[in-house]
């Protein structure tokens, strides 16, 4: 059994999660950045180069570079601390919203592709999170402003898609700016966290330009209930320098780690093919409906409009739910943030069941008031771990049992 994971969450059922254990280290596993990056890399050995990495799994990634590469500079920024290359500096940024630690890291990493010679080429190391852990607002736009869109963005459920657009418009870095301040185009290797879309929309895509819509970024922050002053306006429509895309290499994503878990899992096994997207509710109740006996498993972020103070996050708030959906059922629902980090839950996700809420009680309170992690830690379904070092989107896995969808408990 992994021991990755904090052991109460084996109260319940120790045999079953265990095993449910044990297919999310296969996972992570299989996303692990350091090997992936040093194997993306293998062709160029020995290059002399400047590396930016940024993101949840920019420490394991600097790893993977450091391994092949002759890094001679460059900067690593993350939202915890890990070891990495003692050839780069690294440097801790905020996350889920910039801080004053953003700004700093915004600061090193403009310099360092600014000052990096015309003839060293430099090489961008991109992963989910990076979009607040480095960050430079533009000229009128402030910290305190950027970060109060982030949060309220969030909190108001706009989708991954929609935060980035927003973010490009207002950081000097988002949307291709590190580019520009290097005058050339970076070469990128990308865990991402966002699915089929577009990786430049990973951690808003700071090596790669986007086409330039402020008014669709505007209308989508009015949208939101977001005041934009006048400044703030001519800062998100100022001309951006052209420059070609850059050579972009994806290296994982969510569904390399579902196929990982698809295949330790015990058959009949299903991988959804569609991004899990849209209201969280919805998504859940398509996930679970129409799910057959075995195991499910589905990859994305679906949207959660948060309208409660209590502690929670996408991934316990889906457990929560699913949990009332399967009461009386011997079905297990697993709802994991890759990163090892659910919104303000203090945990990965959960583990629910259909006895979780004969163990909790009536869940109406916790859901009205988003407070799902503080429900289902009372339950021992809260899946604790600590940061992961990679960022592959949440992974959602429905196990049915084999003789019917829906047996229920006698």
């Amino acid at each position: 059994m992994s021991d990755r994971f904090d052991g109460s969450i084996l109260v319940p059922d120790p045999v079953g999660r265990g095993r449910i254990l044990d297919w999310l280290d296969v996972g992570l596993a299989a996303v692990d950045p350091e090997p992936l990056t040093r194997q993306a890399l293998v062709s160029r050995a020995g290059e002399r180069v400047i590396v930016i990495a940024i993101g949840k799994a920019a420490a394991a990634m600097a790893r993977g570079a450091a391994d092949v590469l002759d890094v001679v500079g460059g900067v690593c920024v993350s939202d915890h601390v890990e070891e990495t290359t003692s050839r780069i500096p690294f440097l801790v940024g905020d996350h889920p919203v910039p801080g004053p630690g953003s700004l700093s890291a915004g600061v090193a990493v403009l310099e360092s592709v600014r000052s990096a010679p015309s003839g060293t080429p430099i090489i961008a190391l991109v992963s989910g999170g990076g979009s607040t852990v480095c960050e430079m607002p533009r000229e009128g736009v402030t910290l305190e402003y950027l970060a109060g869109v982030n949060r309220r963005l969030i909190m108001a459920g706009a989708t991954i898609e929609e935060i980035n657009l927003v973010r490009a418009h207002l950081s000097a870095i988002k949307g291709g700016g590190l580019s520009r301040a290097a005058g050339r185009p970076i070469d990128t290797f990308v865990v991402s966290d966002v699915g089929a879309a577009d990786p430049g929309v990973v951690a808003s895509g700071p090596t790669i330009p986007g086409a330039q819509n402020p008014e669709a970024a505007i209308t989508i922050m009015t949208k939101a209930g977001i005041e934009v002053p006048p400044e703030v306006r001519r800062a998100m429509s100022a001309p951006s320098t052209w420059l070609p895309r850059p050579i972009v290499t994806l290296i994982a994503d969510g569904f390399d780690a579902a196929r990982a878990i698809a295949g330790v899992a015990p058959p009949p096994v299903v991988v959804r093919s569609g991004w899990l997207e849209g209201d969280l509710e919805s998504c859940l109740d398509s996930f679970i409906s129409t799910a057959e006996r075995g195991v499910t498993i589905g990859v994305g972020e679906p949207v959660l409009e948060v309208g409660g103070d209590g502690r929670g996050g996408r991934s316990t708030h889906a457990a929560l739910l699913a949990a009332i959906r399967l009461e009386g059922t011997t079905s297990v629902f697993t709802a994991f943030a890759t990163d090892g980090v659910d919104g303000s839950s203090r945990s990965a996700g959960a583990i629910s069941d259909g006895g979780t809420i004969s163990r909790g009680g009536d869940p109406g309170r916790a859901r009205a008031g988003f407070d799902s992690a503080g429900y289902l830690e009372a339950t021992s379904d809260l899946l604790k771990c600590a940061a992961t070092g990679t960022n592959v989107s949440d992974i959602w896995i429905l196990w049915r049992p084999e003789d019917g969808p829906d047996r229920r408990v006698a």
